[in-house]
């Protein structure tokens, strides 16, 4: 397969007073955040011989944490980046959600718009990993639909956080949440109060569920399913990119390509604007999905250009990676990547 071709250098420009700006604003603004939350556990040890009982390595656990992961993830992000983050979703009934309640409240972070739902588990994703590498991921999730009950529930606490909010994010996980007219509603709250709607979605999920939203942000496998094409060079990025935008005639589309950078579409433009990928190290990408949408969000709600979002939001990305896990990066962290990087 060839790689997608991504100009070496990036045509934006962002000057850093205005970076400083930027970053300065985003402890005013106030995300409403709309999607699966859940819990990532890390079993951490190191796998000294084979199991007799099957071709396996035998962990010899050294150390168990937990961290916020999904939508609770993206709002985490965001407090970490100095904003303000209404968490929208639902957990179970069960150990899982104590947990996720309590970590929640240590990082000064309210759990007031979860909706319980005793029928499903609280979502937990174990990450089994020896030294460095990570051997085994088991889930514990429900995936069923949601109770029209307990959609109302969800969707009217979600449409009256929406009233402050300053932008949306719609976190889709297709672990049963979002529907499509749960999606639908929510977008048209969002703009007929005028607020940005950020979508960062499934590969399960129908391309037409999403219409109308301000900015779509899919990684390669992502946009390959909304548009029902590969991604195998620049031809066949722009008519991705293109065939999305049709099918839900959303502003903008942000299309995250790993190592080839981030390639960027406007409704109102026939040619996508480039930004290669700010290279340092890659330690672990799970999570940096999250970190890219959430300053996106915070960057177009501060009132910087789609571009400049783009940019502050890759190098917030090249930070996330460099660290083990789901990770949140802070505005200094971001700065600092701005300082040593060539943009």
């Amino acid at each position: 397969m060839k790689r997608t071709i991504i100009p070496k250098q990036s045509k934006v420009s962002l000057p850093e007073n205005e970076l400083l700006r930027i970053l300065s604003e985003f402890r005013k603004q106030h995300i409403c955040v709309l999607g699966d939350v859940g819990i990532d556990r890390y079993t951490q040890g190191i796998a000294e011989r084979i199991s007799p009982e099957a071709p396996v390595p035998i962990i010899f656990v050294e150390s168990e944490y937990l961290k916020l992961g999904l939508a609770a993830n993206v709002a985490d992000n965001i407090r970490a980046l100095g904003g303000k983050a209404e968490l929208n979703g639902v957990i179970g009934n069960d150990q899982d959600a104590k947990d996720l309640i309590r970590m929640l409240k240590e990082k000064s972070l309210s759990s007031q718009s979860l909706v319980v739902d005793a029928s499903r588990r609280t979502i937990l994703k174990e990450r089994i990993v020896a030294e460095t590498q990570q051997v085994l991921r088991v889930d514990y999730e429900s995936t069923h639909p949601l109770s029209p009950s307990i959609q109302k529930k969800v969707q009217s606490t979600t449409i009256r956080n929406l009233k402050g909010a300053d932008a949306l994010i719609i976190e889709d996980y297709a672990k049963g949440l979002l529907s499509q007219s749960m999606i639908r509603a929510a977008i048209q709250t969002a703009k007929k109060n005028k607020i940005p709607v950020l979508v960062d979605p499934h590969v399960k999920t129908p391309a037409e569920w999403y219409t109308g939203a301000t900015l779509l942000k899919p990684n390669r496998r992502e946009a390959e399913s909304l548009a029902g094409e590969r991604i195998v060079d620049q031809k066949s990025l722009i008519r991705v990119g293109r065939k999305i935008i049709h099918k839900t005639g959303s502003e903008s589309l942000i299309i995250t390509l790993g190592r080839d950078g981030v390639a960027i579409f406007k409704s109102d433009t026939a040619t996508p604007i480039y930004i290669p990928t700010f290279a340092r190290e890659v330690y672990d990408v799970s999570g940096a999905g999250d970190t890219v949408i959430s300053v996106l969000a915070l960057s177009l709600a501060a009132g910087a250009k789609l571009e400049e979002a783009a940019l502050i939001s890759n190098l917030a990305a090249g930070v996330e990676v460099s660290k083990r896990g789901t990770a949140t990066v802070s505005p200094q962290e971001i700065m600092h990547a701005y300082i040593t990087s060539k943009y």
